[in-house]
């Protein structure tokens, strides 16, 4: 396998992503893959299947920010990376910055696979400028500007939490294609009888790994030790390098307590050191997953850690002892105190953390990055066009509007008897919506309907629409005007969530799903009320929408039970794509009207209609290839 690994921050191993990256290029390497690199470390020019691009200037404020934190960020060079992409099979890019966007967008038009790691938290980011770590609305725009810039391109994701996937998806509202893979521990990290030497003989040694940032709420901990009992006893000991030194030395001045050790360690004297000391504590309040954390557990050390909603390291808290409120510099020193105090309880606790910390092996972690590099570089993810990934048929959803769906009030009005009320709805419907319909469908989508009816078009009243579900707003035009009488969709609760808009909605024939039982009786007779006065119903068995998909989807009966009730016909109606003019255009099929069997109990004839219906479609569907606008690819 040939990988390019695109790097925006690369050089000294002092940070948790460019540890990632090393890692993963060791182990590919050891895999015999044949692995490039594209970074803006200047040290690397002139080193085999190093792709070296320069420096980004951000100018002197942004410029000084990278320079405390010691990193230096890529700028992008098309004619470096399009060297670096020829020839190989997968892209993987760690962060969502701008050679890393760039490359992205230079594979994909080229058909290259790309993946794309999270190792950025909003927080990481905001925290530097103008202290804004904390404003909720400003790490929202953070997480938008990475899903619009990168991560809604790429094949696939990987989140080194759980924690960080759900903020990303909550955030965006959107599902990602993800794969949860710690980064993983070294195997070297591992706990041993090390002789106790100086400075660390003589006191109770309390550890921190990890930057000198602002999110790792160092001064916490300092308050901490300042309200302990045995703040004399106590040595703090701050593996890690970055901008806030001195004000630690400051606070600790202020403090009154002993000036901690701070110092970057090479990984064998860090391994060292940790087993020199006694507890470890992780005050961070924003943190993607803490690989430091877990280096410290591996070693033998029971951590103390933050509960912030905002960081995934909380999760490695195995009792409430080895967790402490966020807010609270007094809990977190009650906690240190205890475990000082019940040596024989930490003894056992670092047992059961030595075994907690084995799933988090690196080869294993190591392992499951490669498989899923390996999994997008096959020949199917080979291509300039979109990609969406599924793994329910029938129940991922491609529809990507962002609208969160309320619930359907019980008393929904289906049916409206107010003059000016349908005065209105008859004008917007029939003067204004239908020709625009049509218009619109045949100017963007190129529309053809083929009529395939077996009766007159004249004779069917009352009839339920059944459509494979493609389009957001051409599914919603179509069955307008395929009769003349009016046609109604039954929807989602999302179609009517919209403030604004839902009374326009309603008024153009939608029909929200009830939310609750109590609500079912209203919206079972308002159905039955249109069927009696001719008018059509819609109704979108595959209920989710994938756009372009060019075959037909498994649908259940459950939805055919209306017109078997109701003893009303059912049309068919399939949307394909066939190519037009380099592009495609839309061919609208028609057909029925299929029956009720009335010599059937109403669970076999509602599976006969289903199986008509879904027959026809899938006829259709196969009658000529279709136009690939969106490749689908099922996923384990």
């Amino acid at each position: 396998m040939n990988v390019l690994l695109v790097c925006d921050i690369l050089g000294e191993e002092n940070n948790g992503t460019t540890h990632a990256a090393m890692n993963l290029i060791r182990y590919l390497r050891s895999c015999g893959d044949n692995v490039r690199i594209l970074c803006g470390d200047q040290d690397k020019k002139g080193v085999d299947n190093y792709y070296v691009v320069p420096e980004l200037n951000c100018g002197p404020l942004i410029n000084f920010l990278f320079k405390k934190n010691n990193v230096t960020l890529a700028r992008p060079n098309a004619k470096i990376i399009a060297q670096a992409l020829e020839g190989v099979d997968i892209v993987h890019v760690m962060m969502p910055f701008p050679t890393g966007v760039k490359a992205a967008k230079m594979a994909r038009e080229r058909g290259i696979p790309v993946t794309a790691g999270f190792h950025c938290q909003a927080e990481n980011f905001t925290s530097h400028i103008f202290n804004t770590m904390n404003s909720k609305f400003i790490n929202r725009l953070v997480y938008k500007n990475f899903y619009k810039n990168l991560y809604r391109y790429v094949n696939a994701i990987h989140y080194p939490t759980q924690f960080i996937r759900d903020i990303f998806e909550k955030t965006i509202k959107r599902k990602t294609n993800g794969y949860v893979i710690s980064n993983g521990v070294n195997e070297s990290y591992i706990k041993k009888d090390v002789p106790r030497v100086a400075p660390y003989d003589e006191k109770y040694n309390v550890l921190f790994i990890g930057r000198l940032a602002k999110e790792k709420s160092h001064g916490l901990l300092l308050q901490a030790v300042a309200k302990s009992k045995y703040r004399d006893q106590i040595r703090l000991v701050f593996a890690g390098q970055g901008p806030r030194e001195r004000e630690i030395l400051e606070t600790v001045k202020r403090l009154g307590i002993e000036k901690p050790i701070i110092k970057f360690f090479s990984r064998e004297d860090l391994i060292n050191t940790i087993n020199q000391c006694d507890l470890y504590v992780h005050p961070s309040v924003a943190e993607i997953e803490a690989i430091a954390c877990l280096e410290a557990i591996k070693c033998g050390l029971v951590p103390v850690i933050s509960d912030s909603k905002r960081s995934a390291t909380n999760a490695f808290a195995l009792t409430e002892k080895n967790l402490f409120k966020h807010d609270s510099p007094q809990d977190l020193a009650d906690k240190i105190d205890y475990w000082i105090e019940h040596p024989e309880e930490k003894a056992k606790v670092s047992e059961q953390y030595l075994n907690y910390a084995e799933k988090f092996a690196q080869s294993n972690c190591m392992r499951q990055m490669r498989d899923m590099l390996l999994t997008y570089s096959s020949e199917e993810h080979r291509t300039p066009k979109t990609i969406f990934y599924y793994k329910d048929e029938l129940n991922d959803d491609f529809a990507n509007n962002g609208i969160v769906a309320k619930k359907t009030p019980e008393n929904y009005r289906y049916i409206h008897r107010c003059p000016v009320y349908k005065s209105a709805q008859f004008l917007l419907y029939n003067v204004i919506a239908r020709p625009l319909v049509r218009l619109m469908n045949k100017a963007v989508y190129k529309q053809k309907i083929v009529n395939h009816l077996t009766v007159n078009k004249k004779e069917i009243k009352g009839a339920f629409i059944y459509a494979n579900h493609t389009l957001s707003m051409g599914d919603a035009y179509t069955p307008n005007i395929l009769f003349k009488q009016r046609n109604n969709i039954i929807t989602g609760p999302e179609a009517t969530s919209v403030v604004g808009i839902k009374t326009i909605v309603g008024m153009l024939g939608a029909m929200p799903l009830p939310s609750t039982v109590r609500g079912t009786p209203r919206f079972l007779e308002a159905v039955k009320q249109k069927i009696e006065k001719g008018e059509t119903v819609t109704i979108y068995p595959e209920a989710h929408i994938w756009p372009y998909y060019t075959k037909i989807r498994p649908f259940r009966d459950a939805s055919f039970g209306y017109p078997v009730t109701m003893g009303s016909p059912v049309i068919c109606v399939t949307n394909t794509f066939v190519p037009y003019k380099r592009k495609y255009r839309l061919i609208t099929h028609v057909d029925g009207p299929f029956y009720p069997d009335n010599n059937l109990d109403r669970k076999a004839a509602k599976e006969k209609l289903r199986d008509q219906v879904y027959e026809t479609m899938l006829r259709r569907s196969m009658e000529i290839e279709q136009y690939e606008k969106i490749r689908y690819v099922k996923i384990d």
